[in-house]
């Protein structure tokens, strides 16, 4: 896990350079959570904004952090905490394995499946992590069809809502 973080730390990193936010709100994570990432993870490392604020988090962000922790089965302060980052990265324009820093969506399909196995089961259809998740949440709201929010800009819409 900690070579994942590793990519998700430099990837949020680089995005806070550019000037798109604190590495709180870039990650979902408050400055206690982000603390104790790096105390357990990267003892050396000097990050920044350990004491800004995290910004309010959306009503749809907060509903696939519980939905990862509740579907994945693990609730441990590192769960917890890539439960929050998946879920914050699911509000990104890209592919989550691309907004996560991941080098390929093979990297994130095996990272869920070391940390929720039994959320990667529940994927048996091995359908787009945002899709699948925005999917869940909505057939337990009771609607048939849910987008995720960025799916109508996507130039691979068509692969991922290709006839089923």
């Amino acid at each position: 896990m900690q070579v994942d973080l590793a990519c998700i730390l430099e990837h949020a990193l680089a995005e806070r350079a550019r000037g798109q936010g604190p590495l709180t709100d870039l990650l979902g994570l408050d400055a206690e959570s982000l603390r104790a990432l790096r105390d357990r993870w990267f003892p050396e490392a000097d990050l920044p904004d350990l004491d800004a604020p995290l910004a309010p988090v959306p009503a749809d962000q907060d509903a696939i952090a519980q939905l990862i922790l509740w579907r994945g089965g693990r609730a441990d302060d590192a769960a917890r905490w890539l439960a929050a980052i998946l879920a914050r990265r699911s509000m990104e324009p890209r592919h989550l394995w691309e907004d996560m820093g991941l080098p390929s969506r093979v990297a994130l399909n095996e990272m869920i499946a070391r940390v929720f196995p039994r959320l990667k089961a529940a994927n048996s259809q091995n359908m787009r992590w945002k899709k699948f998740l925005y999917r869940q949440i909505c057939s337990d709201q009771g609607f048939l069809l849910c987008l995720s929010p960025t799916c109508g800009e996507c130039p691979e819409r068509s692969d991922c809502f290709a006839p089923e």
